[in-house]
């Protein structure tokens, strides 16, 4: 895939299919919207290109950096992985802001990008003011452009969107939140030393510095998840949050007792993937409390991981 990060040095020479949006996530409704972009792309012999921005649009509005479901490095890895050829990722700042759809259409999407189909979701709006949409191209560039309307996506007759996956993910509620993902949410980094107490209590961790300081983090806790290493992929108990029974710093800690696990691998990259939340932090006046905490935590997580497996099986 062929990335190109300003307005001007996009130099696309084959027609294209294009769909445009910040696609934070790429929940199920954005994949929606890409599915029905190849489709068509492969269907006319066109190549797929994606328009989408750096910065969340709500960060030039706002003036605060918003946190993403899926920061650029992460959303490039799954663009490319989905077969895009062209992506397109624009700062999103008062150029664009102020940029009239028309101009946005005849510069961008015609002439730069060589768009022949657009594919837009349901409320789909570019431009200045919003006014670019599949219905604004149908009425203005009829014979330039074919536009297509993807149709909204819901799960549970909730409408899917990335507002409502963080609003689940910040209640813990994992499930709802993978459900509309279509994926298992995760946060990837590298391991880092911590201080050792894990294991000297006896369930040693992998501390994790964050490959992206704007990734959204979920409710903090002690949740389930796959723990995906160079080793392998193995089941793990992530604890994210403030450590209150060890430390009084400030900073959000995230730390994962992997089990049938324990080599080193410092300097390594980790992912992990959220399959449920075991329970919130809490403060432990002891060490022993904390070490039984921990041991009633593994309990469930076996017991949940046996019910899966025996489901699974059945099925």
């Amino acid at each position: 895939m062929k990335c190109f990060y300003s307005f001007d040095s996009v130099q696309i020479e084959s027609a294209t299919a294009v769909t445009i949006g910040m696609f934070d996530g790429l929940h199920v409704g954005h994949l929606k919207v890409i599915q029905g972009c190849l489709g068509i792309a492969k269907s006319n012999g066109l190549k797929t290109c994606i328009i989408t921005f750096s910065n969340h649009p709500a960060d030039y509005f706002t003036g605060k950096r918003n946190e993403l479901l899926m920061p650029n490095q992460e959303k490039t890895e799954a663009l490319e992985a989905l077969g895009i050829d062209y992506a397109v990722i624009l700062p999103f700042d008062s150029f664009i802001v102020e940029l009239p759809a028309r101009k946005f259409i005849q510069d961008l999407l015609i002439k730069r990008v060589k768009a022949t189909k657009v594919v837009l979701g349901y409320d789909n709006h570019f431009g200045k003011n919003r006014e670019g949409s599949v219905s604004f191209i149908q009425k203005e560039f009829s014979k330039q452009l074919e536009a297509i309307s993807i149709d909204v996506a819901k799960v549970e007759d909730v409408i899917v969107s990335s507002s409502q996956i963080k609003k689940y993910l910040s209640e813990g509620e994992v499930a709802k939140a993978n459900a509309m993902l279509g994926q298992k949410f995760a946060v990837s980094g590298k391991v880092v030393h911590g201080n050792q107490n894990g294991r000297k209590i006896g369930f040693p961790t992998a501390n994790m510095s964050l490959h992206a300081d704007n990734k959204f983090i979920p409710q903090l806790g002690v949740y389930l998840c796959e723990v995906h290493i160079k080793a392998g992929i193995y089941y793990g108990l992530t604890n994210m949050g403030y450590r209150p029974t060890l430390n009084k710093d400030e900073g959000i800690h995230i730390e994962t007792h992997i089990l049938g696990f324990d080599e080193d691998i410092y300097g390594q990259r980790i992912k992990i993937k959220f399959m449920e939340k075991i329970r919130s932090e809490k403060r432990f006046d002891s060490f022993d409390e904390l070490k039984n905490q921990i041991s009633a935590d593994l309990a469930w997580a076996k017991l949940y991981l046996a019910q899966v497996h025996i489901t699974s099986q059945e099925n």
